[in-house]
């Protein structure tokens, strides 16, 4: 980015490193470069601007203004100043036309929106054919739950209820973020007509101070317990037709 902006946020989920695990790995599945690129749910844009790197224009939306205007600051005086357009909106309702987008990307926030069904279906619309929507979202088979836990109008600390996202009925009542299974996420993408490219898992990132649990954590994405990793990774493309 040419040193003008630093990657990572204390806003953005597990740092640095995890916005750097999850960009790594949707970049993996599918290179992130081309001609537009929709980031939804941008929040203040710590990986929009990852991202924008490999895109002539992008355009990233969020439903809160706050979080809009820290994005705004953030790049303002920079060179992305110019080619990210932000924009106050809603998945489920894209105002953009149809086949405008080459990549659309979401981290971390299909689990917060209320019409997945809807949004994804936008989402398909105003990619282009051949286009592909990549996405992180909480793994379910994780046995944490990674926003923390609710105790009546209280957010605890995830480890006061361990395995909690494999028990639905009180996961609902519990978080108020969802989680899923690859094999749902996989039918919700069906179901509005895009075509699974690649699914992967991302462990807790962890961090210098926590080095050996890191080593650990990086090496089990290598092995078949990677199926138990705290976000999936998962990319659809839409079918030329």
């Amino acid at each position: 980015m040419g040193g003008e902006l630093s990657p990572g946020n204390p806003s953005s989920a597990f740092g640095a490193r995890g916005v750097t695990k999850r960009i790594g790995a949707v970049s993996r599945q599918l290179p992130v470069r081309g001609d537009r690129l929709l980031d939804v749910g941008c929040g203040d844009g710590t990986y929009t601007v990852e991202l924008a790197q490999g895109y002539v224009r992008v355009d990233a939306i969020d439903v809160e203004p706050g979080r809009l205007d820290a994005f705004a600051a953030r790049i303002a005086g920079t060179g992305f100043e110019d080619r990210i357009g932000l924009h106050k909106m809603s998945a489920d309702s894209l105002a953009f036309d149809a086949h405008t987008f080459d990549r659309v990307t979401a981290f971390e926030v299909v689990e917060h929106i209320e019409d997945v069904e809807g949004s994804l279906a936008e989402i398909h619309r105003v990619l282009k054919p051949g286009g592909a929507i990549s996405l992180t979202t909480p793994n379910r088979w994780f046995p944490f739950e990674t926003h923390g836990v609710l105790w009546g109008r209280r957010r605890r600390s995830a480890l006061t209820a361990p395995f909690l996202p494999w028990v639905r009925p009180l996961h609902e009542r519990m978080s108020d973020a969802r989680s899923f299974t690859t094999q749902e996420m996989g039918r919700l993408l069906r179901a509005v007509g895009l075509s699974m490219r690649a699914v992967d898992y991302v462990m807790p990132p962890f961090d210098r101070r926590t080095r050996g649990l890191q080593s650990l954590s990086d090496g089990l994405e290598g092995t078949p317990l990677r199926v138990f990793g705290m976000a999936m990774a998962v990319t659809a493309v839409k079918p030329h037709r």
